[in-house]
């Protein structure tokens, strides 16, 4: 068994994640949600922003924080959704071929605080010049991104699920190609209707219950989740790395 710490979006992706690692280590661990908070309202919100601003706010101290919690954690899973780097232009604020006049002066995330003109002002415009409008092009920004916040991936997996961890679950039901290319999988295909491969729905929102059963499927059909998305493939493999490090 392995103590996994996990900073991801939201709880949802938490129990995916915690779910996956469980069957491709065969066997039942303990997990630490550092990132988001239980209650979404803590020191950092949720979202992909809560997860820039942990790793960014906890790169000095990361190999602390992993001594420090009871039990001591083996490695830290960071999880961030492929969809950021394909709409979010904050988040390609550091690319070499943007040009604006605020680089290297502040943190990209306080633009959202100066008021509508400065984000209409923005001149960067997606896609971004530096990256392949791609699942590769978006891991390759993202897990960059987070190296870059995080300063030291030492027992660290980064996982980037293109277009979001919502994808490994239709991949698991529909098996569909190009799986990774499709925008909002939750709303385009997962929750179009009241049900989802006989799974309720309630309201479109994402519930607790119904995506446990939904990640069941995925476990169940991981050969083929890895197939078709090749974030799958990347995070079992790093997954491995570092639980074979902590024998």
């Amino acid at each position: 068994m392995k103590n996994v710490g996990i900073v991801c979006e939201g709880p949802t992706d938490y129990i995916l994640l915690q779910s996956v690692t469980d069957y491709v280590l065969g066997s039942n661990n303990h997990y630490k949600l550092l990132q988001p908070e239980p209650n979404l309202m803590g020191e950092y919100g949720n979202g992909w922003k809560g997860v820039w601003k942990w790793c960014a706010d906890n790169a000095l101290i990361k190999g602390q924080i992993m001594k420090e919690i009871e039990p001591r954690l083996d490695f830290l899973i960071v999880q961030m959704d492929g969809d950021v780097s394909r709409k979010e232009r904050i988040s390609h604020c550091w690319c070499d071929s943007n040009v604006c006049a605020l680089k290297g002066t502040q943190n990209p995330l306080n633009c959202d605080s100066m008021g509508r003109s400065a984000r209409q002002d923005c001149p960067l415009t997606l896609p971004c010049a530096d990256h392949e409008r791609s699942a590769a092009g978006y891991q390759e920004h993202l897990k960059s991104l987070i190296t870059v916040l995080l300063k030291d991936l030492e027992d660290t997996c980064v996982v980037i699920p293109c277009d979001s961890t919502d994808t490994w679950i239709a991949a698991a039901y529909d098996k569909a190609d190009n799986i990774e290319m499709v925008e909002n999988p939750w709303e385009t295909m997962i929750a179009k209707g009241k049900y989802y491969h006989g799974i309720r729905i309630p309201g479109k929102k994402k519930n607790i219950s119904a995506y446990r059963e939904m990640s069941v499927a995925v476990c169940d059909n991981w050969k083929e989740v890895k197939k078709l998305c090749t974030s799958a493939g990347c995070f079992e493999s790093d997954i491995m790395r570092l639980a074979a490090t902590h024998k």
